[in-house]
């Protein structure tokens, strides 16, 4: 029995923390990173290739490559209230002290995704054929929310490709990163001796960018290809409350 599949990944990775005596802590991770495989799902698209004798054309970037990554993050206590440095006694502090902004910066690059399925063109049994490549490049030289992906850069009308397979490989296309800012604001109050209320107001998106949805990728169909129609969800507000005792 020969391997016909194999799968590596290799990442470039940091991670800084630390814990600052004013109460401030943060934490700076990122990923470089790139996976390669034939198919990323248990028992995926290598079961239905669109060449069976050549398999090396599902060998491609794997679903889950986003080749990268950096978050960081931090919380800080704010200096103010019993045992700070400011207002660290009396009521005014305990009255207004306890508070802890924070917040998390995320910037990813976006996943890559496959072209269109063109059916059996070549008659062999397989679920679809792939495109040709053109060699122009998919990238359009002025991208825009309206113009994402080139459509000269694939063929699916060659007369080839009703006897043929296409020689588009497998996740052909990569998606739109994005960036986010979270942010926190909360605040601990000493009701008794063992009786804390925790007050949290949580800002998801906070900035409220506009980080869109990949387009889609079907270029059988100019009226859709590669036009950005969705945005991924935008600012979210989120309050709650607990008591701990």
């Amino acid at each position: 029995m020969m391997d016909t599949a194999s799968s590596n990944y290799n990442s470039l990775e940091g991670k800084l923390n630390q814990r600052l005596s004013n109460g401030l802590g943060y934490s700076l991770g990122i990923t470089w990173m790139k996976s390669i495989d034939y198919g990323s799902a248990l028992r995926g698209g290598f079961l239905w290739p669109y060449n069976s004798y050549d398999l090396q054309q599902l060998r491609g970037v794997s679903d889950f490559d986003v080749p990268l990554r950096f978050v960081t993050s931090f919380v800080y206590d704010l200096p103010i209230g019993p045992g700070k440095n400011v207002l660290g006694h009396g009521v005014a502090g305990a009255i207004i002290g306890g508070w802890q902004v924070g917040g998390i910066v995320t910037a990813y690059s976006g996943l890559p995704t496959n072209g269109p399925s063109l059916g059996d063109t070549a008659r062999v049994g397989t679920l679809g054929n792939a495109g040709n490549y053109t060699g122009i490049s998919p990238v359009p030289a002025n991208r825009d929310m309206q113009h994402w992906w080139n459509a000269a850069a694939f063929d699916s009308t060659s007369p080839n490709l009703s006897y043929q397979a296409g020689n588009q490989g497998r996740n052909a296309f990569y998606g739109i990163g994005a960036w986010t800012v979270n942010a926190s604001l909360s605040r601990n109050i000493k009701i008794r001796e063992s009786h804390k209320l925790n007050m949290r107001l949580e800002a998801f998106n906070a900035l409220n960018k506009a980080n869109y949805n990949t387009p889609s990728t079907n270029y059988q169909s100019p009226t859709t290809f590669g036009i950005i129609t969705s945005a991924k969800t935008m600012r979210q507000l989120q309050l709650s409350l607990k008591y701990s005792f």
